[in-house]
């Protein structure tokens, strides 16, 4: 009997709920953010995200919806909302980990 870890079953088990929210009367479904692949860690600064990555990670989240998205006139201040209810959803912050080194 191994004692490796399996990751494939960590996964499978810690899937969260999408992040659904509507935007001029259209839904829009995302995966919740910390499911998003790893790759994205080299596009982006998850411990302070810019402007621009925050844009790459809608993205990413959104996938096949960007167009769609992109179309519809957005203010800043929502897009930052979106993204603090997206991390919110996920319940722990981008770049933070619930199993966090003490200090």
């Amino acid at each position: 009997m191994s004692n490796a870890f399996d990751l494939d079953v960590w996964v499978k088990e810690a899937r969260k709920e999408p992040f659904r929210f509507t935007l001029a009367g259209q839904l829009f479904v995302m995966p919740a953010a910390g499911e998003l692949d790893k790759k994205i860690l080299r596009a982006v600064n998850i411990d302070a995200p810019s402007a621009a990555d925050i844009e790459t990670l809608l993205r990413h989240g959104l996938g096949d919806q960007w167009a769609q998205f992109d179309e519809i006139p957005v203010p800043l201040a929502a897009l930052g909302e979106l993204f603090r209810q997206w991390q919110k959803h996920e319940g722990v912050p981008l770049g933070e980990s619930p199993a966090s080194a003490d200090s």
